[in-house]
């Protein structure tokens, strides 16, 4: 099968379901126009919206399957829908968050606010509308996000993030270690919740009786920010989203213990069994003076992490995931 990726790289997912694919024994090509400081270059081309327009006689004619991401089209204006549908290709739109996540919705099906998209309910409402009137099939990471796509498209699929777990090396938490290593490593504070991580550390380093070192990671790229994830016990995620992103699943591969906010319905909809830790911005603190105190858990968590990373999103078994959606 022919396939290409475009035009938007989120958290290295492109390049791992180029590589993926291409273990398969499939033909892929992967173009990337959205460039930041976490500098996702694998398996993909990097180029950009000018140049990405001179190619889509060429990648529409080569396609069978064209997957896009994140709202986006080889055109910024997503106008080149109808030339590629009425060649009779095959299309799938992968959100990834932002390009879908509505106010409105996130006010009804989550706890927590969270801070708006960069694009308006809307916007979001008539981009939605655009791209389900030319592509049938959507896909999404998990079911916190089913709500924001399904009334819109024929067919919404759950891909869950993939992850090379052979390039992780398992450091598990020590069992004797008494002085635990945090880490909190957000990308975007407000969307994290980082204003309640940095009030819990402050509470706990209060107390005389917990030991443990702590340290935020803050625009550094993503190969150095893994050098510096592999020396923690435990690592913070987001805790207003109700559910996990790349850096969760990529710590757990490391074999440490997650902490994040899940939704029940999110944790509910996994079948297999999910070892991060869920902790609200109102428990994070007890969450973690209880990890803290227990090295024991902490190393059978980390066992659990692992073992859930290579179980759900070693990016094989999603590859074969993404082949079934594509021969439907």
């Amino acid at each position: 099968m022919k396939i290409v990726h475009a035009p938007t790289e989120i958290a290295g997912q492109m390049g791992m379901l180029c590589e993926g694919l291409r273990s398969k024994g499939h033909e892929v090509n992967g173009y990337n126009w959205f460039m930041n400081y976490l500098k996702y270059t694998e398996h993909i081309v990097s180029t950009d919206a000018y140049e990405l327009m001179k190619l889509v006689d060429q990648v529409t004619d080569y396609s069978d399957v064209i997957h896009f991401h994140n709202g986006n089209t080889f055109l910024s204006n997503n106008n080149d829908l109808p030339y590629i549908a009425n060649k009779n290709k095959k299309m799938v739109m992968h959100h990834w968050g932002n390009d879908v996540r509505t106010v409105k919705m996130v006010s009804e099906t989550n706890p927590y606010s969270l801070p708006p998209s960069y694009l308006t309910d809307e916007e979001i409402h008539k981009s939605l509308t655009h791209f389900s009137s030319y592509i049938d099939t959507a896909i999404v990471q998990d079911h916190e996000m089913l709500p924001y796509v399904k009334e819109y498209y024929k067919n919404v699929h759950v891909l869950p993030l993939a992850c090379n777990t052979k390039r992780f090396e398992a450091r598990f938490p020590s069992p004797d270690n008494k002085i635990p290593k945090i880490i909190h490593a957000p990308t975007n504070r407000e969307f994290k919740g980082s204003t309640f991580v940095d009030a819990a550390i402050t509470t706990l380093k209060k107390e005389s009786n917990l030991q443990f070192d702590y340290q935020k990671i803050e625009k550094l790229s993503h190969a150095q920010a893994l050098k510096m994830y592999l020396e923690a016990d435990i690592i913070i995620d987001q805790l207003l989203c109700g559910t996990y992103g790349m850096l969760s699943v990529e710590a757990m591969a490391m074999g440490k213990v997650v902490v994040a906010y899940i939704r029940d319905d999110v944790r509910l909809a996994i079948p297999e069994y999910l070892p991060i830790v869920s902790a609200t911005p109102s428990t994070l603190d007890e969450v973690l003076r209880i990890l803290i105190k227990d090295p024991v858990s902490r190393y059978n968590i980390g066992v659990a992490s692992r073992r859930f990373v290579e179980a759900y999103h070693d990016t094989s078994i999603v590859v074969d995931k993404l082949c079934s959606i594509y021969a439907r």
